[in-house]
């Protein structure tokens, strides 16, 4: 597993299916998947061994919150989220929205989202450095 996704290695089966879901869901919220958002989908595949593709109406439809039973994994599966949202410098306002009813759903505290955000900020431009240099 990528050093920088270390984070997800918390995340169960049915957890890691429905993530993906969730970050492929933030990814296309604006509209425009950017490459940096396109590397950072391939690397959680691959960090979680995984090579097809997720179901559009995974992606589309209602999101599937019920794996998530513990602050741990909502928390991981906000910081995935957040790292996609940020890996192309911009934190689009249907991003926002979908990160929101995200938040909503796990019931997650302003305080520690703002936290949250902090990290995947930097998570992101590391993400992305890390790419720059690889590439």
């Amino acid at each position: 597993m990528a050093r920088s996704l270390m984070f997800l290695s918390s995340l169960n089966d049915a957890q890691r299916k429905s993530f993906m879901a969730l970050v492929t869901k933030m990814a296309l919220a604006d509209g425009k998947v950017a490459p940096e958002e396109v590397a950072v989908l391939e690397d959680i595949a691959f960090a979680f061994g995984k090579t097809e593709r997720v179901p559009a109406d995974e992606i589309y439809g209602a999101t599937n919150i019920k794996p998530f039973d513990t602050e741990k994994s909502r928390v991981v599966t906000v910081l995935g989220m957040l790292v996609v949202a940020y890996s192309d410098s911009k934190f689009h306002v249907d991003e926002s929205t979908v990160l929101r009813e995200t938040i909503n759903a796990f019931a997650l505290p302003e305080e520690k989202l703002s936290a949250l955000k902090a990290w995947a900020r930097k998570q992101a431009d590391l993400t992305n450095e890390l790419h720059d240099l690889i590439d």
